[in-house]
């Protein structure tokens, strides 16, 4: 049980983080954001049902890797063309223990997301703009060789599309890559840093 509420709480700010760095960096338009409030913070979330659609997906998936203990990282990579980065978001997960927050009321924890996005927009807002319009951006989920095969043959995790990643990646030679590490949330051992290559 324990676990499942750790899940929930990690995959939530996943979700919220997602959503935060896409409007930030405008890779959709911001009339398909809504503001709400989350963490005692306003955020802005999406409200267009294909990419909502997409990110259900991807997070009830990395719900049950986060589960079972199998999730290790989720990376959300913005590109234009397929095997070119432009930037990579990566959520990682320093430690597997079953332990949740000591605070009873999550205030710890919220104010750790706050800060969080506030370091986001903060750092982001400094990174160079993104060409309008032509940017896309996929999400991969780093698991376990085991979890990648019974995933791609479980029928209930079949509209998600499974694909092993490849080794290498290419990237053009003689770019300026940044790495910002931009956030730390302690009690849930979950780490996020920014790849900016320009």
């Amino acid at each position: 049980m324990q676990a499942d509420i750790k899940a929930d709480i990690i995959v939530e700010a996943m979700e919220v983080l997602v959503n935060h760095i896409l409007y930030v960096r405008g890779i959709y338009p911001s009339h398909i954001f809504k503001m709400k409030r989350m963490y005692n913070s306003p955020i802005y979330v999406s409200i267009f049902p294909p990419l909502n659609n997409y990110l259900a997906g991807i997070l009830k998936s990395a719900q049950e890797l986060l589960r079972r203990r199998e999730l290790q990282c989720l990376e959300l990579i913005v590109y234009q063309k397929e095997n070119e980065k432009l930037e990579s978001y990566k959520m990682q997960l320093e430690t597997q223990g079953n332990s949740l927050p000591t605070d009873d009321h999550l205030m710890e924890f919220e104010q750790s997301m706050r800060s969080v996005i506030y370091k986001i927009s903060q750092r982001l807002n400094q990174a160079p703009k993104l060409p309008a319009g032509i940017c896309h951006f996929k999400v991969h989920l780093h698991t376990t060789q085991e979890a990648f095969i019974r995933f791609s043959q479980d029928s209930q995790y079949q509209e998600f599309p499974w694909l092993q990643a490849q080794k290498t990646e290419s990237q053009a030679p003689r770019r300026t890559v940044s790495l910002l590490p931009l956030a730390r949330v302690e009690d849930l051992g979950l780490k996020m840093d920014a790849l900016i290559v320009s």
